[in-house]
């Protein structure tokens, strides 16, 4: 990657963090979604001059990713903003192919296994307990089986993330395991905020979070391919 792709970066991130805080504080919904629009537009304007030839799996995220806020700012209330969730679930196919087409597959150790399957049951343990929580909330069952499913690919995304980073082993695998928990992370304040606890700065976090795990994300799809040493990974 050149070095220019920071200057890119900064050059729009931190108006846009800004004005989407000032969004977020005064509760302008449309002004929060307008600054994501924008972000995502920037961000994929950076890979597209970075990348001439750009991947399918990187235009299926970016498409994805931009109709799913394109749906939360037309449709913000009822059945319909749920589209932005399903938008999210295909924009997640195309981070998920990119992994386990990069994914070296090996043969992993009785403790790593013993391992891997624990953190599994863990997380998806308190994603399930997270969507049980909100059900109380919602305000019907096809809200609840939309969120379900949703949180269900989330939970696929992250078992994705740890097969690649444990067979992998490069740069490219951090980068996915690094947006994938910034994406669990962000979606648990978001919902949060929205359900029930309506703090601004639950939602803030959440935020940031959803911004970094976008700029991983630029940075997974830029970079190519190759197993590092343990050093590099310090």
């Amino acid at each position: 990657m050149k070095m220019n792709l920071f200057h890119y970066l900064l050059l729009f991130l931190f108006p846009i963090l800004g004005v989407n805080l000032y969004a977020t504080i005064g509760d302008l919904n449309w002004l929060m979604r307008a600054t994501q629009i924008l972000f995502i537009l920037g961000v994929f304007t950076v890979y597209i001059t970075q990348n001439k030839k750009p991947g399918f799996n990187a235009l299926c995220f970016f498409m994805f990713f931009f109709l799913a806020q394109v749906a939360g700012l037309l449709f913000q209330a009822g059945n319909l903003s749920l589209l932005l969730l399903f938008c999210y679930i295909g924009g997640y196919f195309g981070l998920s192919r990119e992994a386990f087409q990069n994914t070296q597959r090996q043969t992993a150790s009785k403790t790593i296994l013993v391992y891997f399957l624990l953190l599994i049951a863990v997380n998806g343990y308190l994603l399930l307990t997270h969507v049980i929580e909100l059900k109380s909330y919602m305000s019907s069952n096809l809200e609840f089986g939309v969120y379900a499913i949703y949180y269900f690919n989330l939970l696929i995304l992250g078992v994705f993330g740890l097969i690649y980073y444990l067979n992998s082993y490069s740069k490219k695998s951090v980068y996915f395991i690094t947006l994938v928990l910034a994406f669990i992370f962000a979606d648990v304040f978001r919902d949060a905020a929205h359900f029930y606890l309506k703090d601004s700065a639950v939602l803030i976090t959440g935020n940031l979070l959803w911004f970094t795990g976008l700029i991983f994300c630029l940075f997974f799809f830029l970079t190519p391919e190759r197993k590092l040493r343990l050093m590099n990974l310090v």
